[in-house]
């Protein structure tokens, strides 16, 4: 097996953050804060299941609401052009 390198001259100090908009693992700073916040709410399994079965339900509303209007109209106007 081979050893692995020691730096000397390594002393932990970040030099440059790697953290570039762009990137494959960028995560924005905004987003950090709110995921801080959300876990120092300490919800429970089931508090974070019915969080996100809320959000779930509302984004699934607009999806439906944004779907039915673009079939209806749709058939709107290829009944119209028929």
């Amino acid at each position: 097996m081979a050893k692995k390198k020691v730096y000397d001259d390594d002393d932990g100090r970040t030099i440059v953050d790697m953290n570039v908009e762009g990137m494959k693992n960028y995560t924005s700073p905004d987003r950090k804060k709110a995921r801080d916040e959300i876990r120092q709410l300490n919800l429970t399994k089931k508090e974070r299941r019915a969080l996100f079965w809320g959000a779930y339900k509302v984004v699934a509303q607009v999806v439906l609401i944004t779907s039915v209007a673009i079939v209806g109209a749709f058939l709107l106007i290829w009944l119209w052009l028929r």
